[in-house]
C-alpha cells in the first residue's frame, strides 16, 4: 500500500466534496436536522395532561381532593362541570385525557369514617401513556389517603402529627434515581440518537459516493491506474470518517448544551468509542457499496439496515438484556448495539474504558471484518 496514493486520493475526496453542495448539506446540516426532530418526537415526558374534574359534592373535601391532581406539573385542568356529557365530549375531542368523577356525598362519608369511591376514566387510545397517566393518579391517590389516615388517627387519639405518621405509615420507602433523577427522557434519548444518525448518515455518504462512480462510470479511471483496491478504498474511507467524527462532536454539543443534559464521563473514552462505531458504520458503507450498482439501491439498503439495527435490534426503548435469545444474537450482527451501551454508560453513567472495553473491541472487530469483506467484493474491473 502506497501512503501517497492514499493521500492523494483523499485530497481529491476532500476536493470533489466541497464543490458538492448537496454533498455538504448532507453531511453537516441533516445530522443536526435529525437529532433535533427525533428529540423532540420521540420524548415521553407525559406533562400538561387535560383533565376534566365532574365534582358532584362542592364540598371543600372534594376540592381538596381534586386539587392534588392540578397542582403538580403531569394534569392540568380543562373544566369542572356537574354534566357526563360534556365530560364525554371533552375526552372524544382530545381536549383531556382525565376524566375524575367525584360523587355527591364524598365529604360526608370521609366525616363517617366510611369508604369514598372515586371514579377515574382514562383515553386508553395510546397504551403507554395510559398506563403512566394511571401511575401518576395511583401514586397521588395514594398520597391523599396516607394524609387522610393520618388526619383520622391524629383526631381519633388526639395524637401528634409525627407519632400519627408513625403508627399509619410504619415502613417509608426512600427511592432515588441514579444517573437521571428527574426522569428526563430526553436524558436517555438524545444520547442514544447519536447511536442511530451515526448509524446513518456515514454509511449514507460513502456508499453514494462509491456508487456514484460506477454509474457515471469515473470509476474506470482507478481500474486503468496503479491503485489498489485496499489503497481506493481508504481514499473513500478517510473523508467519511473525519465527517463522521465532526458530526459526532456537534451532536455532543447538541445534546450537552442545547438539551441541557450534562456530560459525566471521560472526553477521551468518548472520543476511542466514537472513532471505532464511525470506522465501524463507515465500512459498512463501503460494504454496501461494494456489493450494489445503483445509487437508489445503496440509499434504500444503508438507510433500512440504519433504521433496523439502530430502532429495534439496539436496545433503545428497552434493555438489550431483556430481549429474547434471537434478537439478542441479531443485535451482535451490528455496531450499533455495542455503541448504545457504550455512549450511555460514558455520557450518563460517567463509566470508563475499564467498564466498556468489550463493546470497544467488539466494535473494532465489526469494523476489520466490514472492511475486509468490502476488500474482497469490490472489483476494480467490473463485467459489462
Amino acid at each position: 500500500m502506497n501512503l501517497l496514493r492514499v493521500r492523494t486520493l483523499v485530497a481529491k475526496e476532500v476536493s470533489e466534496a466541497l464543490r458538492d453542495r448537496l454533498y455538504l448539506t448532507l453531511a453537516f446540516f441533516l445530522p443536526v436536522l435529525l437529532m433535533l426532530v427525533f428529540t423532540y418526537g420521540m420524548t415521553s415526558n407525559i406533562d400538561n395532561v387535560g383533565v376534566v374534574i365532574v365534582d358532584e359534592d362542592q364540598s371543600a373535601a372534594s376540592r381538596e381532593y381534586t386539587q392534588r391532581f392540578l397542582s403538580t406539573r403531569h394534569f392540568k385542568q380543562v373544566e369542572v362541570t356537574h354534566a357526563s356529557t360534556r365530560a364525554d365530549a371533552a375526552l372524544a375531542a382530545y381536549q383531556a385525557r382525565l376524566l375524575i368523577w367525584v360523587g355527591s356525598g364524598f365529604e360526608r362519608q370521609l366525616q363517617n369514617g366510611q369508604p369514598v369511591k372515586v371514579s377515574v376514566q382514562i383515553d386508553g387510545a395510546f397504551t403507554e401513556p395510559a398506563r403512566t397517566i394511571g401511575g401518576y393518579v395511583e401514586a397521588i391517590n395514594a398520597q391523599a389517603n396516607q394524609d387522610l389516615r393520618q388526619r383520622y388517627a391524629a383526631v381519633q387519639w388526639g395524637a401528634r402529627a409525627s407519632l400519627t405518621r408513625q403508627v399509619t405509615h410504619p415502613v417509608q420507602l426512600q427511592t432515588r434515581y441514579l444517573y437521571n433523577p428527574e426522569l428526563r427522557s430526553v436524558a436517555m434519548i438524545a444520547p442514544a440518537l447519536m447511536m442511530m444518525i451515526l448509524m446513518m448518515c456515514p454509511p449514507l455518504l460513502i456508499a453514494v459516493s462509491v456508487v456514484r462512480e460506477k454509474e457515471s462510470g469515473s470509476i474506470y479511471n482507478i481500474a486503468s491506474s496503479t491503485v489498489t483496491r485496499l489503497e481506493f478504498l481508504l481514499g473513500k474511507l478517510v473523508p467519511v470518517v473525519a465527517i463522521g467524527m465532526v458530526n459526532g462532536f456537534m451532536l455532543w454539543a447538541l445534546v450537552a448544551f442545547w438539551f441541557d443534559v450534562p456530560f459525566r464521563g471521560n472526553a477521551l473514552a468518548f472520543t476511542l468509542a466514537l472513532l471505532l462505531y464511525v470506522i465501524a458504520t463507515s465500512s459498512m458503507g463501503l460494504l454496501v457499496s461494494s456489493a450494489v450498482k445503483t445509487q437508489q439501491a445503496a440509499i434504500i439498503i444503508t438507510t433500512m439496515t440504519a433504521v433496523i439495527a439502530s430502532m429495534q435490534f439496539a436496545g433503545l426503548y428497552a434493555p438489550l438484556e431483556t430481549a429474547d435469545p434471537v434478537n439478542q444474537f441479531i443485535s451482535h450482527l451490528f455496531p450499533a448495539a455495542d455503541f448504545l451501551r457504550v455512549i450511555r454508560g460514558i455520557y450518563v453513567r460517567g463509566a470508563g474504558i475499564e467498564v466498556f472495553w468489550p463493546e470497544m473491541l467488539a466494535m473494532a472487530a465489526y469494523g476489520a471484518i466490514a472492511l475486509t469483506l468490502a476488500h474482497t467484493l469490490f472489483h476494480k474491473r467490473t463485467a459489462t
